[in-house]
């Protein structure tokens, strides 16, 4: 099993690497560019198209091992349709209903196919209780495109989103792991793979973007593997997990809402440099202290998640995991440089 976990990671998180120059060329070709601007962080244009290379990269990877993971077809599913809507809009963009429609139809798809939150149980003790089918739809299908919408609004700093993702999904594998759910423990660890190969080309300073199709992929990845295997029927403390986890782009995207309403903006208005990360640079952060402050508290929050839940252990191995999962990346960084240098001097 072991062996599993270590294939799966680093097939996807290579795939990753390596797929992700490919899709930035092409994102020139297709005009799908971020130029600087008055709400951008960028002082240079930078390609947007991020999500392909970590869709295939997971696809791949996932259908590697789909023998030995149950309930993958709802996961990959509804992120290619979020997917495509993205790359759509990161070439011409689109307005919010027709991204918000399809949105829906990806969670719609994802429930039909099995990605759902059907029960909870007392965690005072007693019998599950299984939720109402229609209940069990709405709260599935907000989750599912609420989460979407939030990693998408989180997206504002290199590196910031992927970073999260990355976090976030390590600790998704440990507590499959410790429930015994290999298929999701597996699909886990090919998300932190996606994610955090990605983020070789993305931390600060970025070379690439990961766009509304990257944005959309990680959000409702992440949010249809939070409702299947270890969180899937489960106890109601153990769905803190995911909440706090993600609690970063939750919050976010909550006072989001509310700022709008209370400025009376439509809530699905363009964005806006009110997130919280625009307000650690306004106080005069530096971009790289502002994002490994958000990782911090995303550590902190997935941390105390596990703690509640008396996860003691997994706590202590989720600080090992973020640590080994850092010094991989530095790595692989060093031996792109080394290979990019080496490149250059046989050129000349």
């Amino acid at each position: 099993m072991l062996l599993r976990y270590i294939i799966i990671f680093f097939m996807t998180l290579l795939l990753s690497i390596l797929l992700t120059p490919g899709f930035v060329k092409i994102a020139y070709r297709l005009g799908a560019v971020d130029k600087p601007g008055r709400r951008r962080v960028n002082t240079e244009p930078r390609a947007r198209m991020g999500g392909p290379a970590m869709f295939i990269a997971f696809a791949v990877s996932v259908l590697a091992f789909s023998k030995h993971i149950q309930g993958w077809q709802p996961v990959l599913m509804g992120s290619f349709i979020v997917l495509a809507v993205g790359l759509v809009d990161d070439v011409k963009p689109l307005k919010p209903m027709p991204k918000l429609f399809f949105q829906f139809v990806a969670a719609v798809a994802a429930y039909a196919l099995g990605a759902r939150i059907e029960m909870l149980s007392n965690p005072f003790g007693g019998d599950m209780f299984v939720l109402p089918g229609w209940f069990s739809f709405l709260i599935t299908i907000a989750w599912m495109v609420g989460i979407t919408n939030a990693l998408n609004l989180i997206d504002g700093l290199d590196g910031l989103a992927a970073g999260i993702v990355s976090i976030a999904s390590l600790t998704f594998f440990l507590v499959a792991v410790s429930k015994g759910q290999t298929g999701a423990a597996l699909m886990s660890l090919a998300m932190v793979g996606a994610a955090g190969g990605f983020l070789r080309w993305n931390f600060y300073p970025a070379k690439t973007f990961m766009g509304d199709s990257g944005a959309y992929f990680l959000g409702f990845a992440m949010a249809a593997l939070s409702v299947t295997g270890a969180f899937k029927s489960t106890t109601t403390l153990t769905l803190l997990i995911p909440v706090l986890a993600l609690g970063v782009p939750i919050a976010d995207t909550s006072f989001a809402i509310l700022r709008r309403l209370a400025k009376r903006r439509p809530v699905m208005s363009g964005a806006d440099r009110g997130h919280i990360h625009h307000r650690f640079l306004n106080t005069g952060w530096h971009h790289r202290d502002a994002v490994i402050t958000c990782y911090l508290i995303t550590f902190l929050l997935s941390s105390i998640a596990l703690a509640i839940t008396r996860e003691w252990v997994l706590a202590i191995y989720l600080l090992l995991s973020v640590f080994v999962l850092t010094m991989i990346l530095i790595g692989a960084g060093k031996i792109f440089k080394k290979q990019r240098k080496g490149g250059s001097s046989d050129a000349g």
